[in-house]
């Protein structure tokens, strides 16, 4: 790999990852903007000729039988269907709270993140807090790692360190990828515990195996700026664009810095505004702010060219 492209991926990547040198101080996400992935990704389409419908009457004939799993299911569904303007917060709240009430401790971890979101309801850090607590002592792993994940942001409650360990690792533990990623955060920048790079390296890489999108994201930068191994550019472009395709804005706008500088992947402009447009759209401002770079580079080179404007 040539070194201009590798250094101009450093410059570009240097507020997430750094290159040669100590990783960010704060890698996770500000109190006052979480930004969490969803509990689960959107169920793949199904073949019948009216899939969604279906799959979402006949998880609702499941639920009001009593399973608490189905009404989970069907509020999972209506909270991040596709396209997203069918979203029902409303009624996924009801089912999330029938499913809390009626014992299944997932039901209260996933009404905390509407909670936390402000996604239906006015954001209630407290609200969020409770409902993780309860899922995390019922045994849900999603809610250990959503409260280890308040605890490190500091997120309606006091930041600490110790809690954010013992949570996520109860969640990792547990098999929840988040958890995970919340681990490997705090080992690669020493919050709480000894900084070691191996050990984040392998709890990000058990987080993105796990189908958790920031664990990828973490994985990528890692592996740009071989932290815990040796620098791979193009292996860390394709943890990247895995994080984006699970839904990690974050991971979206790493991706399209390599696209932009060529780093592991063929330089594309075009591939570069793609992927920051998705990170733009996921709330990473610094990529909004590159995709505007982009566009009037474009539109100046048109110009110059006596060409027509390109199509957003």
């Amino acid at each position: 790999m040539a070194r201009a492209p590798m250094a101009m991926l450093c410059g570009l990547l240097l507020f997430a990852a750094g290159c040669g040198g100590e990783p960010p101080a704060r890698a996770p996400e500000p109190a006052n903007a979480p930004a969490l992935p969803p509990a689960q990704p959107p169920p793949p389409p199904e073949a019948s000729a009216e899939p969604v419908p279906a799959a979402n009457a006949e998880l609702r004939g499941q639920c009001e039988a009593g399973k608490n799993e189905a009404c989970v299911s069907l509020a999972d569904r209506l909270r991040d269907p596709e396209p997203p303007a069918a979203a029902d917060h409303t009624t996924a709240i009801e089912l999330y709270e029938r499913a809390c009430e009626g014992g299944l401790a997932l039901g209260c971890a996933q009404l905390g993140l509407m909670y936390q979101d402000g996604l239906g309801v006015a954001v209630d850090p407290e609200r969020a807090r409770d409902l993780y607590m309860r899922g995390c002592e019922g045994g849900a792993a999603r809610g250990c790692s959503r409260l280890g994940s308040i605890y490190l942001a500091g997120f309606g409650v006091a930041r600490s360190f110790e809690q954010a360990h013992a949570r996520s690792e109860a969640g990792c533990e547990g098999g929840d990828g988040l958890g995970c990623a919340n681990l490997a955060l705090m080992y690669r920048n020493g919050d709480g515990v000894k900084r070691d790079p191996a050990r984040a390296l392998e709890l990000a890489r058990k987080s993105c195996d796990a189908r958790e999108g920031r664990g990828c994201t973490v994985l990528g930068e890692m592996t740009a700026a071989g932290e815990g191994a040796t620098a791979n550019p193009t292996l860390a472009a394709l943890h990247n664009e895995k994080a984006c395709e699970l839904g990690d804005g974050r991971g979206c706008g790493n991706a399209g810095v390599a696209y932009q500088v060529g780093a592991g992947v063929a330089q594309s402009p075009e591939r570069a505004a793609q992927l920051y447009g998705k990170a733009c759209g996921a709330g990473e401002q610094r990529y909004c702010d590159l995709l505007k770079r982009i566009e009037y580079k474009a539109l100046r080179t048109a110009e110059s060219l006596g060409l027509p404007p390109p199509k957003r």
